[in-house]
């Protein structure tokens, strides 16, 4: 008995030994696969930091607004390329067209800047006020000229600038009273000369120097901190809160103008389009960010809203009783528009901007799409130099539908060529989506076929941000939309700010309350021209110059 358990004990001494020899190896294969592990920790992490250095120069050093060129060179080979695999003649025929057409406009030449004498300009040519100085030689003087005799003096002209200036407009309203006859007493009846129609009631203020302030606020993204410093150098220093208490005065009673214009847009429009961008407004603890949408138009005016939430509730509101086009990007708050008989209208623009950005990772595939869509821009851009819609729709769609059909068959094919989940495929999957949308402007001439204009619009306000930061109040932001409405839609029209802004400011408080969209920047020169002795006195003060300067601008 006692050999067997002996037997026992030396095998399990033998099956320890072989169970601590196991765990040994196992120990140290252990050890070896966590320092293969750290090294592979360790180049995942490099690996990782290679992904967004490559990343940053993919996204980070193209700003969104970075001018998306690309160099004609390669996208003529691309279009080559694509015309040859595709065998395309209808795509090869439009790029002939547009290249004719592209020759065929006279070359720009910079505006005249008058003869030169030497290295200078005639100045006074510009139309610029002249100053006279005549300067005699000190020898012809004494002896008043006699012995002497002039020849062709020698004329240098220089641009001076004199520096603006705040005036006083000191208006005496004379009283009387009036004196009895037989007695010469008094009697008890006083009048009063009455308050000038072109003054502003209450107000400390010009209409002028209130257009002065709105325009460089507005218009030129100037904040009234840096306004209120620059008028102590001119010797009347403005404190920034007055001065935002005058542009909120003008936007209060100019503020009906544009929603007039808002109106004859939702009513009149066959397109409208629109983009939005974010707005901080400060609040106690930091700031909350809200939207400012901009619309244009086509029957002439240009608008800019602000709400609280970028969602289809919000656009939906601002568009409410429009039945038109919408041209806008593919956001998805716009989907419920389309339900209730907005037609949707796709940006080529944003269709583009996918491709432009897939032409550093997949440069070939990205050239070839970009070198379709140049050319569908350079065709429509020649059919809407015709001014006859009947000629121009026949143009398009004999030109340009079949860049669009030769677009949409170059998808299919880039399909089996693009990298998996890549830039190139995100692209394609975008312009899918958009296939009818992106389509529509064939079917109408009026039609365009990009939005840029309105990302241009929403550009002042990241501008000015960019000085100011954030808006102080909600309220303040409204004053921002008011402004940037009229100013932007005098741009349209090609009205001087300045003069419109001075003289609507004087003349709305006497403008019928149901006639405000005669006063919008589009219908100003009618009725501005219509305006009786009365109105006209009231938009041109006694002390004014009878030529307050041109309407429109030159350029």
């Amino acid at each position: 008995m006692s050999g067997v358990l002996c037997v026992r004990c030396v095998r399990a001494d033998e099956e320890r030994q072989r169970l601590h020899t196991t765990i040994l190896q196992l120990r140290a294969e252990t050890a070896s696969l966590t320092a293969q592990l750290k090294e592979m920790a360790k180049v995942n992490e490099l690996q990782a930091a290679d992904l967004a250095r490559l990343k940053k120069v993919i996204d980070g050093q193209r700003q969104p607004n970075q001018l998306e060129r690309i160099n004609e060179d390669s996208l003529q080979l691309a279009f080559e390329s694509v015309v040859k695999g595709l065998e395309s003649r209808p795509l090869a025929e439009a790029a002939e067209l547009a290249k004719a057409a592209a020759d065929a406009q006279p070359a720009a030449t910079p505006p005249p800047k008058g003869p030169r004498k030497g290295n200078r300009r005639e100045l006074w040519k510009a139309g610029l006020p002249v100053i006279e100085e005549r300067i005699v030689p000190d020898e012809v003087q004494a002896c008043g000229g006699a012995g002497w005799r002039e020849l062709e003096p020698e004329v240098t002209e220089r641009v001076a600038f004199r520096r603006s200036r705040f005036e006083v407009i000191r208006t005496t309203r004379t009283r009387w009273v009036r004196v009895s006859e037989d007695e010469g007493a008094t009697k008890g009846q006083i009048v009063a000369a009455p308050v000038p129609d072109w003054a502003l009631p209450s107000m400390m203020a010009d209409a002028s120097l209130i257009a002065e302030v709105v325009m460089n606020k507005y218009g030129f993204a100037l904040p009234l901190h840096r306004q209120e410093r620059m008028s102590g150098l001119r010797g009347f220093s403005l404190a920034r809160s007055t001065q935002y208490d005058w542009c909120e005065y003008g936007a209060l009673k100019l503020a009906p103008i544009v929603s007039a214009m808002h109106a004859e847009s939702i009513s009149d429009s066959f397109m409208i389009a629109t983009d939005a961008t974010s707005a901080p407004v400060r609040v106690s603890g930091g700031t909350i960010n809200w939207h400012v949408f901009v619309f244009i138009s086509d029957v002439g005016h240009i608008f800019f809203r602000a709400v609280r939430r970028h969602d289809g509730a919000s656009i939906g509101a601002l568009l409410q009783g429009f039945r038109g086009h919408l041209l806008s990007d593919a956001s998805s708050i716009y989907n419920g528009l389309h339900l209730v008989g907005i037609l949707e209208l796709a940006c080529w623009a944003h269709v583009r901007r996918y491709f432009w950005k897939a032409t550093l990772t997949e440069s070939t595939l990205a050239y070839e799409a970009l070198s379709i869509i140049s050319t569908l821009f350079k065709v429509v851009a020649e059919s809407n130099r015709i001014s006859k819609l009947s000629e121009r729709d026949a143009f398009r769609v004999k030109h340009a539908t079949p860049i669009v059909d030769t677009f949409d068959a170059w998808m299919k094919q880039a399909r089996t060529r693009a990298e998996p989940r890549g830039r190139i495929e995100t692209a394609l999957n975008y312009a899918t989506n958009l296939h009818d949308a992106r389509r529509a402007f064939l079917a109408d001439p009026r039609l365009k076929l990009h939005n840029n204009d309105s990302e241009r619009e929403l550009r002042s306000l990241k501008k000015g941000l960019d000085n100011w930061m954030h808006f102080e109040t909600k309220a303040g932001l409204e004053v921002y939309t008011v402004y940037r409405s009229l100013i932007a839609s005098c741009a349209l029209h090609r009205l001087n700010p300045y003069d419109y802004l001075e003289e609507v400011l004087r003349l709305v408080r006497h403008w019928p309350a149901d006639r405000f969209v005669e006063l919008a920047p589009k219908h100003w020169l009618t009725t501005r021209a219509g305006l009786d002795e009365r109105l006209r006195r009231v938009i041109h003060p006694p002390w004014r110059r009878p030529d307050p300067g041109p309407i429109i601008n030159a350029a």
